[in-house]
């Protein structure tokens, strides 16, 4: 009788042992519990601060700068000249033709009245209204040509920028973008979208934008609108962010956003770190068991988890690439 409980002893000792052995080769993981927070999923964004109102402008003609009127910051009024280019023949051409014009239209005043005296024909009288009316026109096309000398302000603002900052003597050429003319006080962002995230844009959801001016803050917009039409090439699409009238942002500022387009309190929540795919790896009763779960909306160390995952399970955080359904697991910490 006393072998017998000696044996039995010694068998349940070694089953001991043996467990204990297995228990300490089995790979050691880090838990943790899910949590219950905010989740807010967002379309990232980036963009420029322009004027909401602003318009550009530039030489119609090539010439050398002879002057300029107005600095970077200045106040214009819409028709205000911005610069002078070389004036050239044209100057002299409408002094020419307005002296020209002055004998032509007292000729055919002088006809008129000899007309009506009888002393000159219908012929005569013809030929003096048809040479007024030609240097007039001659003069008005003259006119014309010398104002494209002058680079005006096509709305009323602040000068913004001189994109070419000129000097007196510089060269323009048509089609160059010289001045920039706006209101500094009413900003917006203009935005790009990429084409896979535009349907979730809506007008109204709320922007969180980031600047390197700015390093640590977040600052608030809205989507004022989107264009209806894409870029093809780029496959973006335009979103117009719409600032606060004291945002601290300055037109010409590179922005970051990300535009929420949900947020769902009280979601269910894991480390980033515990995903696997579309998988999450769970513990029960020391063993790996590899769940299916649904994702929601994904930050840079959260996860939401819409299905596939209780309160009470024990995750595994940084689950091994070798990791076996069923495997033998020992929680090291959480």
């Amino acid at each position: 009788m006393q072998n017998k409980m000696i044996w039995i002893g010694a068998i349940a000792a070694l089953t001991l042992a043996i467990g204990a052995f297995l228990f300490l080769r089995a790979p050691s993981v880090v838990v943790v519990k899910p949590e219950r927070g905010l989740a807010i999923e967002a379309v990232y964004a980036t963009g420029t601060v322009e004027p909401h109102i602003y318009a550009e402008t530039g030489s119609k003609i090539s010439g050398r700068v002879i002057e300029l009127k107005v600095r970077e910051g200045d106040h214009v009024a819409a028709g205000d000249i911005l610069a002078v280019i070389d004036l050239g023949e044209d100057a002299a051409n409408v002094d020419q033709l307005q002296a020209k014009l002055r004998l032509a239209e007292a000729d055919a005043v002088r006809a008129r009245k000899l007309r009506r005296s009888g002393n000159v024909s219908v012929a005569a009288l013809d030929q003096a209204e048809s040479v007024f009316g030609a240097a007039d026109a001659e003069l008005k096309s003259a006119k014309a040509r010398l104002e494209d000398h002058y680079i005006r302000a096509p709305i009323a603002g602040v000068l913004l920028r001189s994109e070419q900052q000129l000097k007196i003597g510089d060269m323009v050429q048509p089609q160059q973008t010289l001045f920039i003319v706006g209101d500094p006080s009413a900003l917006q962002i203009d935005a790009e979208v990429d084409e896979e995230d535009i349907t979730k844009v809506k007008p109204g959801q709320e922007a969180l934008i980031r600047a390197d001016a700015f390093n640590g803050q977040v600052l608030n917009g809205s989507v004022a609108d989107i264009t209806p039409y894409g870029d093809p090439v780029a496959r973006t699409y335009r979103v117009h962010i719409a600032l606060p009238s004291d945002t601290p942002l300055l037109s010409g500022m590179t922005t970051e956003i990300n535009i929420v387009v949900r947020k769902q309190e009280n979601a269910l929540l894991v480390p980033v770190s515990a995903l696997s795919g579309g998988t999450v790896w769970t513990i029960v009763d020391g063993r790996a068991v590899q769940q299916k779960v649904e994702l929601g909306a994904v930050a840079k160390d959260k996860a939401e988890i819409k299905s596939g995952l209780s309160d009470e399970a024990t995750v595994i955080l940084n689950p091994s690439s070798t990791l076996k359904p069923g495997a033998r697991l020992r929680v090291g910490s959480s």
